[in-house]
C-alpha cells in the first residue's frame, strides 16, 4: 500500500485501538465514511479512487481541496442516480456489465489494467460492481431521460437560422490536376486526353504533385482556399470538363473538375442540427433530473473526514 493509503488507515483509526491496513489482517478496518446518501455511504476508498483517476493526468501535489469537492459532488450524483435507477427497477445483465469491464479494459493496455486496480486496492468483482453502477446510472438516463426528449422541425429550422453564418457552405469543386515542368509536355498530355486518354492514370504516371498517387485529386475547394489560377479555372469548368494549360508558379496544369457543390446548407446540417439540439436537451435534463432528486434526498457530508482523503497542494 501507498504512503497515502497507509495515511488513511491510521487516521481513521486515531480514538480507536490501533489495527492494521494490511489486506492480509483479519480484523480489517471499514473505511471512513465520508458522506451519506439516503443513509447509503460514500467512503474514503470512493473518494480516493476519483481522486486517483482525476490525477492520473495531473501531478498529484496539485490536487486540491477544491478538487476533493466537486469529485465528492459527482459521487453523490452518482449514488443518487443509481438509487433512482434501482426504484425503478432498473437491471443491467451480465453480457452488458461484461461488456463494460472489457471497455475499460481497453483504456489499459498490457498490464496497466492490473496496475489500476492495485493502485484502487480493488478486487476486479469490486470493480464489476462500480462498473454495473455506471451502468445503470447509463440506462436510467437512456430509458427514463433521453426517451422524452424530442426534437421538432421549427426547432432545427431556428437553430439553423441562428448558425446560418457558421454553418452556410460556400460553393465548393473537387477537381484533379495534372502539373509538369513545360508547357510542351503539358499540352501533349491534354491531347492525349482529349484522345481518350484516362486522367488519373496520366496523373499518376507523369504528375509533379503530391497528389499524383491519388490521381491528381485535389479533393472539395472554395474560392480562395488555392492560389489564383486554380480558382480562375475549375470554377469556370462544367463537371467532367478538362481544362487548356494554365502556368503557374508551380508549373503547367491541366485540370478537371471532378464534382461541384452549390452554395448553401446541406441536407446532412440538418442532422448536425438535430444531433447538436439532442446534446443540449439531453444535458439540460440530466441537470433538471438531479436537481429533482437532490431536493428529496437526504445528503450528509464529513468535511473532517474528506480533508483527510484529499491530497493538498
Amino acid at each position: 500500500m501507498d504512503v497515502e493509503g497507509r495515511l488513511l488507515c491510521l487516521s481513521a483509526a486515531a480514538a480507536l485501538a490501533i489495527t492494521a491496513c494490511t489486506q492480509g489482517d483479519a480484523e480489517k478496518k471499514a473505511p471512513a465514511v465520508i458522506a451519506t446518501v439516503n443513509d447509503e455511504p460514500v467512503t474514503a476508498d470512493e473518494v480516493r479512487a476519483a481522486l486517483f483517476e482525476e490525477g492520473r493526468d495531473r501531478r498529484p501535489d496539485s490536487m486540491s481541496a477544491v478538487d476533493g469537492a466537486r469529485l465528492l459532488e459527482s459521487l453523490i450524483d452518482q449514488k443518487l442516480l443509481a438509487q433512482s435507477a434501482r426504484t425503478l427497477g432498473i437491471k443491467v445483465s451480465e453480457g452488458e456489465l461484461e461488456r463494460g469491464i472489457l471497455r475499460l479494459r481497453a483504456d489499459y493496455p498490457g498490464d496497466s489494467f492490473g496496475e489500476l486496480l492495485s493502485a484502487l486496492e480493488l478486487t476486479q468483482a469490486e470493480l464489476g460492481e462500480r462498473i454495473r453502477g455506471q451502468l445503470l446510472v447509463e440506462r436510467l438516463f437512456v430509458d427514463q431521460v433521453f426517451a422524452r426528449i424530442a426534437i421538432t422541425d421549427d426547432e432545427v429550422d431556428a437553430w439553423l437560422a441562428d448558425h446560418k453564418a457558421e454553418l452556410e457552405r460556400p460553393e465548393q469543386v473537387r477537381a484533379a490536376q495534372i502539373v509538369v515542368k513545360t508547357e510542351a509536355e503539358a499540352r501533349g498530355l491534354l491531347a492525349q486526353l482529349r484522345g481518350g486518354a484516362d486522367f488519373g492514370e496520366l496523373a499518376r504516371r507523369h504528375s509533379l504533385s503530391p497528389d499524383a498517387r491519388m490521381g491528381g485529386d485535389l479533393g472539395w475547394f472554395a474560392r480562395g482556399e488555392m492560389p489564383p489560377p486554380f480558382d480562375d479555372v475549375c470554377f469556370g469548368l462544367a463537371i467532367g470538363k478538362t481544362s487548356e494549360v494554365v502556368g503557374s508558379s508551380y508549373g503547367f496544369h491541366v485540370f478537371k473538375v471532378l464534382e461541384r457543390r452549390a452554395a448553401g446548407a446541406p441536407v446532412e446540417l440538418r442532422e448536425e442540427a438535430e444531433a447538436r439540439l439532442r446534446r443540449e436537451k439531453e444535458t439540460a435534463a440530466q441537470l433538471d433530473y438531479l436537481a429533482n432528486l437532490r431536493k428529496v434526498a437526504r445528503i450528509k457530508v464529513d468535511e473532517a473526514a474528506l480533508a483527510r482523503v484529499v491530497v493538498k497542494p
